[in-house]
């Protein structure tokens, strides 16, 4: 865990891969090697993220998962985003076609404008009054699939399975 706190602001990591004290040199270094991110890169990171997962034959699960590939993701965005787009979590990138991984990039920019916004990950499009109370109340109403394991599907009513992919629940 890591607390940066300043006079106006605070920032908490938790549950981090790694977390090390870095130089400036070495920070620089760390974010030369990450993938685009909508929020930094905007338009510009859909063709650099597009050309990473095509290069790829590991699941696409696994490489939204892959700060190289693109950064930031995280587990509530993978999940969310991959239900979205009715995208099989374990098709090799390789084999994803451009133009839904362009649909990919542009939605999660879509949902992060969203989460910028309301302060929250909100990946459920078209709330309004009690039902958009309710969302930004309480996660589990937030979400299509996320920590939502063996409820029923909110499309198809299916329970929703999870898996483990690269030691990480999917």
């Amino acid at each position: 865990r890591v607390r940066l706190l300043t006079p106006v602001a605070v920032a908490d990591l938790r549950g981090p891969t790694a977390c090390e004290v870095q130089t400036i040199e070495e920070v620089d270094a760390t974010i030369a090697k990450l993938g685009p991110d909508p929020l930094v890169d905007g338009p510009a990171g859909e063709d650099v993220f597009v050309e990473n997962v095509r290069k790829r034959s590991v699941a696409i699960g696994q490489l939204l998962m892959d700060q190289e590939v693109v950064a930031g993701i995280g587990n509530v965005y993978r999940a969310e985003l991959l239900f979205r787009a009715r995208l099989d979590p374990y098709r090799p990138g390789k084999d994803v076609p451009v133009e839904l991984l362009r649909e990919l990039w542009r939605d999660w920019s879509y949902l992060l404008g969203v989460g910028v916004e309301s302060g929250q990950m909100l990946t459920m499009d078209g709330l309004t009054g009690e039902e958009l109370e309710r969302a930004k109340a309480s996660r589990d109403d937030r979400h299509w699939v996320y920590h939502r394991t063996g409820e029923p599907c909110r499309v198809c009513g299916t329970p929703i399975a999870m898996a483990e992919m690269a030691g990480r629940n999917l």
